[in-house]
C-alpha cells in the first residue's frame, strides 16, 4: 500500500511534497538553469531513495483561496547527526507578505516531530537579507559560517516531564488516599513523587540536549 504523502495547512497555504512528475514539469518551466539544477538533484534524491522521498522533495506551497502555487521549500535530504537543512524559495509576487515566514514556521515544526529531528540548520547567500530576516522572525540564531553564506539553527523544544508526572502523580496519589481513608496523604505523596520522577527526567533530557549540542558544534 503507499504510503500517505503529508501535507501541513498553515493560516492561508497547503503545503505538501510535489509528486515526480511535478517536479520534472517545474523543471521543464523554470528559467533559472540554477534552480533547474537544484530541482534536478531533488527529483534524483527522490528517485534513490523513495522511503526517504520527503525528504528530498520540493514542497508546493499553495494558496488555501484557490489553489495557486506560490513557491517551494524543503529539505536537503534526511536528519544526519539530528539535524536537516531547509531551503525555500517564493515567486517575486508574492514576496513581502509573510508567506514564506508562515511556510518556514510550519515547515519546522512538522520536522521536529519526526524521530531524530533536533536541529533544523539553513544558510543563505552573504546578501540575502529578506531570507535572513524570515529566518530570525522563526526563531533561527545565527550559527556561524556554511558553504553557501551566513548558517542559521532552531532547535526543537525540550519536552517539560515535570507537568506531566505531576498530574500523574496527584492521581495516583488521589486513588490511593481514598484507599487509605486519607486522600490528603495520598495526595502528597503521589505529589511528590510525581514531581521527582518529572525532574529527574527533565534533568536526563537537558544532559542528553547538552551532548547533542556539544557534537554538533564539534562537527561544525
Amino acid at each position: 500500500m503507499k504510503k500517505k504523502e503529508p501535507m501541513i495547512k498553515t493560516k492561508r497555504m497547503i503545503i505538501q511534497p510535489m509528486t515526480d512528475e511535478e517536479i520534472e514539469k517545474l523543471i521543464e518551466t523554470t528559467d533559472s538553469e540554477e534552480m533547474k539544477k537544484a530541482y534536478g538533484e531533488m527529483l534524483a534524491g527522490c528517485k534513490a531513495d523513495p522511503e526517504s522521498r520527503i525528504w528530498y522533495a520540493p514542497w508546493q506551497m499553495s494558496l488555501k483561496s484557490d489553489h495557486t502555487y506560490i513557491g517551494d521549500l524543503g529539505f536537503k535530504g534526511p536528519a544526519r547527526e539530528n539535524a536537516v537543512e531547509i531551503g525555500y524559495g517564493i515567486l517575486p509576487e508574492y514576496e513581502g507578505k509573510g508567506y514564506m515566514t508562515e511556510a518556514v514556521q510550519g515547515m519546522t515544526q512538522w520536522a521536529f516531530g519526526n524521530e531524530g529531528v533536533v536541529f533544523v540548520e539553513a544558510e543563505t547567500d552573504p546578501g540575502n537579507k529578506a531570507s535572513q530576516r524570515i529566518l530570525e522572525k522563526c526563531g533561527f540564531i545565527p550559527d556561524g559560517e556554511g558553504k553557501e553564506g551566513p548558517r542559521f539553527v532552531l532547535e526543537s523544544p525540550l519536552p517539560s516531564w515535570m507537568a506531566i508526572y505531576m498530574l500523574f502523580g496527584l492521581s495516583i496519589g488521589t486513588a490511593l488516599g481514598s484507599s487509605f481513608s486519607s486522600v490528603g496523604i495520598g495526595t502528597a505523596m503521589g505529589l511528590c513523587i510525581g514531581l521527582a520522577v518529572g525532574a529527574a527526567l527533565d534533568s536526563s533530557a537537558k544532559k542528553e540536549r547538552e551532548k547533542l549540542r556539544e557534537k554538533r558544534r564539534d562537527k561544525t
